[in-house]
């Protein structure tokens, strides 16, 4: 393993490992946290309650959207097709309740994911196909494994939180519930729907940067089972301390709800989002040591070594301007005590507009390392070409209908789910051309307005991919005694995509199908209703094309899309995990263990132009991940709660000639999230003086390896924050301080190519009224 002792900075002081755990204590002491318990009441079929399975389906339907708990165990999942709470369920899920999401004013869903250890990003893999930055579960690609209430969410964009009430991740493979892809787990986003509580809410921001941002959430009642809830949003936002860096968003939301309460509902949401912003694809990644190859060079950011976080290399014609629409249809109704049936059915259409400049290694290769130690200017080192434009166009289709019963055979009482999932997606980009573009900057004061630059969208770049995806699901929990029960699924799927190229027309569109089963096994004893321990074997496909429409760069080469006549196996992850869920002090806090392990094939690596490395036909890398999960939800006492979350990951590269036995990238070994805070209301304020809350926490995550060759290598991440509110009557106001010691964290790389710094010391005022 290669000896990181040279990969200390030089030139600035930095915070040293002792420093941040003085700080995470000083944090986790500042106060901690009293996060609402409203409940709400179910009225329970007095024939039903002696059997479980009928008054766990119950308790799921009618709280669907209650996320009030401060224990996040006892919330019921936003995807019908999996088991009711996350208590029940014998898997890692991490949930972000929307208190959280309140306290911490966590605009966009990276903000609210970094609650979650265990998630990193990676910059613009496969030439920047995401927008910058694409999700990682337990160093498991996820880039296309984003859903909004248990549906696809279609397109590539900056995902705003002013629609979302909540956001589970549920961790490991999931394709028994999910389908094609999803070998890493999967994020889902929970919308707000309409209630029968008449209620407007409005809040203004101000912060750091500057940022504006202002919001609105009406709900109102439309007789006694049917509401509308309208949500609007504004985001203005110049990125602190980046330099050029902005991003803006609009947005629009309704959700009609009719049949509320009663055995038949149905939800119609609508929501449009629009963003205009400047990508950040980071800084070079510099060469510190040894020769320019992958055997003996080691790299790290620049700016670890003196240049300024603020530096950025976009220019005056980069964009990212994005347009998204989104229709869901939710019907659900109970036709007897024992039988549901539902309908979820989303139609998503989405247009991107990008231009980026992509960076790349500052080494000997380039001339770029030696000047910059000397003190000198040298020219800055481009990436694919200086990086690619594209007009993206595409919509997505996804329908899932499925029967939910409980019934009992014999002795044994049943949670049975059955049902269809279909769901398209036809993606339409063409690549751009630039007019008058000189890749010419330097590194330090690197140029900025190129305003004669233009550029043009020739019919020749045009690339079409698609897929389809037909699959048929069912699961089965089965209590076999008080104590023990047992459970699986077992999903088919039958993929196919396909790939266009106007460069090569004559050859036609070119396809590929697979078909693969994806099963799960789960052994669960409960001790009691409050305590279980759990063994859980699952395993996922991914098969080539399931992430086209994230991609920039096309090519049947690469392995990424489809090509006639070639055996493009697709990726195979298993899961082993074995875990415990506890619900304590009068279930008010939620404790969780989980040891896990998992085998993956095939894994996908690029190079910093986006061209595959390994993954194609049989010849892909594979990974073994193994870790220990652990969490603490809810409330300690009336006044003080937490929400605090550790992770420890370590893996190996397996079957890779060149990688075998090194230590698998974008994994930071030791991870831990908390936030905490107290409410003073009582201590300080008496009755009916307002609510007077304080809050703080940490985040934390260890170096890790950018890439398979162990040579580039990321800074650990510290941020410490804090946040003060408070209440009377209908209003608020409210105090957000982030990242207090300004330290440089890095909030995605890419290979020892580059590497995106995050924004530095960031202060947030917001006032509010409700009425």
């Amino acid at each position: 393993m290669p000896d990181f002792s040279l990969f200390t900075a030089k030139g600035h002081a930095q915070e040293t490992p002792r420093q941040w755990q003085t700080l995470a204590m000083l944090a986790m002491g500042a106060g901690l946290a009293h996060v609402g318990q409203t409940a709400e009441a179910h009225d329970m079929d007095a024939a039903n309650a002696s059997a479980s399975a009928i008054s766990l389906s119950t308790v799921r339907v009618h709280s669907q959207t209650d996320v009030n708990s401060s224990n996040v165990q006892d919330k019921a999942l936003g995807i019908r097709r999996m088991p009711g709470t996350v208590h029940d369920t014998p898997q890692t899920i991490n949930v972000v309740p929307k208190e959280l999401i309140s306290e911490q004013k966590d605009y966009t869903l990276e903000q609210a994911l970094e609650n979650v250890p265990g998630i990193t990003l990676s910059t613009g893999e496969g030439a920047g196909g995401l927008n910058g930055s694409q999700f990682r579960i337990r160093g498991q690609q996820a880039r296309g494994d984003v859903y909004v209430n248990g549906l696809k969410d279609f397109g590539t964009y900056t995902r705003d939180m002013f629609n979302t009430e909540s956001v589970e991740v549920i961790k490991g493979a999931s394709g028994n519930y999910f389908g094609a892809g999803n070998v890493g787990g999967v994020i889902n986003q929970n919308l707000k729907k309409a209630n029968l509580h008449n209620e407007i809410d409005a809040e203004q921001a101000i912060g750091s940067g500057m940022q504006y941002r202002g919001t609105l959430d009406i709900n109102r009642a439309l007789g006694e089972h049917a509401a509308l809830r309208i949500n609007g949003m504004y985001n203005k936002q110049d990125i602190v301390n980046r330099n050029n860096l902005f991003s803006d968003r609009y947005g629009v939301a309704a959700d009609l709800g009719l049949g509320l309460h009663t055995d038949t509902t149905w939800h119609l949401n609508y929501q449009w989002l629009k963003g205009r912003e400047v990508p950040d694809y980071g800084v070079p990644m510099l060469l510190i040591n040894g020769a320019p190859t992958s055997a003996t060079g080691k790299y790290a950011p620049i700016t670890e070594y003196g240049l300024s976080p603020k530096t950025t290399y976009a220019r005056s014609f980069d964009k990212n301007n994005t347009d998204v629409h989104m229709l869901t249809s939710s019907l659900s109704s109970r036709l007897t005590a024992f039988l549901d049936v539902s309908n979820d059915t989303r139609f998503s259409h989405y247009h991107r507009l990008t231009s980026a400049t992509a960076v790349s290694t500052c080494g000997t290769t380039t001339n770029c390392a030696a000047p910059f130690f000397r003190g000198q200017n040298p020219n800055l080192p481009y990436g694919a070409g200086g990086g690619l434009a594209y007009d993206q166009d595409g919509y997505g289709v996804q329908n899932i209908s499925m029967l939910h019963a409980n019934v009992s055979t014999w002795r044994f009482s049943h949670d049975v789910r059955a049902g269809v999932d279909i769901n398209y997606n036809r993606d339409a980009r063409i690549l751009g051309t630039y007019v008058n573009r000189v890749n010419n900057q330097k590194l330090i004061n690197p140029q900025y307005d190129y305003s004669n630059v233009s550029i043009t969208f020739p019919s020749t770049g045009t690339r079409i991919t698609g897929f389809r995806d037909l699959g048929l699901f069912i699961s089965d929990r089965i209590a076999l005694t008080k104590h023990v029960m047992v459970s699986g699924a077992v999903r088919w799927d039958s993929f196919e995509s396909t790939y266009w190229n106007a460069m090569t027309a004559n050859r036609g569109t070119q396809s590929q199908k697979s078909d693969r089963f994806s099963p799960s096994a789960n052994l669960i004893y409960n001790f009691n209703d409050a305590i279980n321990a759990y063994f859980t074997y699952s395993r996922s496909y991914k098969p080539v094309g399931a992430d086209g429409s994230s991609l920039v760069v096309l090519s049947e080469g690469n392995g990424d899309v489809a090509a006639n006549g070639r055996d493009l196996s697709p990726q195979r992850s298993d899961l082993y995990e074995v875990g415990a869920k506890a619900d304590l002090l009068q279930k008010r806090l939620g404790l969780t263990a989980a040891l896990y392990k998992i085998n993956q094939n095939r894994s996908f690596a690029y190079d910093p132009l986006g061209n595959l490395i390994v993954g194609s036909l049989d010849s892909g890398s594979g990974r073994r991940t193994h870790g220990v999960e652990l969490s603490a939800t809810g409330q300690i006492t009336r006044d003080w709660g937490i929400y605090a979350n550790y992770a420890y990951m370590a893996g190996k590269v397996r079957d890779s000639a060149l990688y075998d036995g090194k230590r698998a990238p974008q994994l930071p070994r030791n991870n831990f999230s908390i936030f905490t805070t107290y409410d003073l209301s009582r201590l300080l304020l008496g009755q009916e003086k307002g609510d007077l809350l304080i809050g703080g926490g940490a985040r934390y995550n260890s170096a890790y390896f950018a890439n398979e060759s162990n040579n580039a290598r990321v800074p650990y991440g510290f941020s410490l924050n804090t946040m003060m509110s408070y209440k009377i009557g209908r209003y608020r106001v409210q105090f957000n301080a982030n990242n207090l010691t300004n330290h440089v964290n890095y909030s995605s790389a890419f290979s020892f190519g580059r590497a995106v710094p995050q924004s530095g010391r960031i202060f947030l005022g917001n006032v509010g009224i409700t009425f």
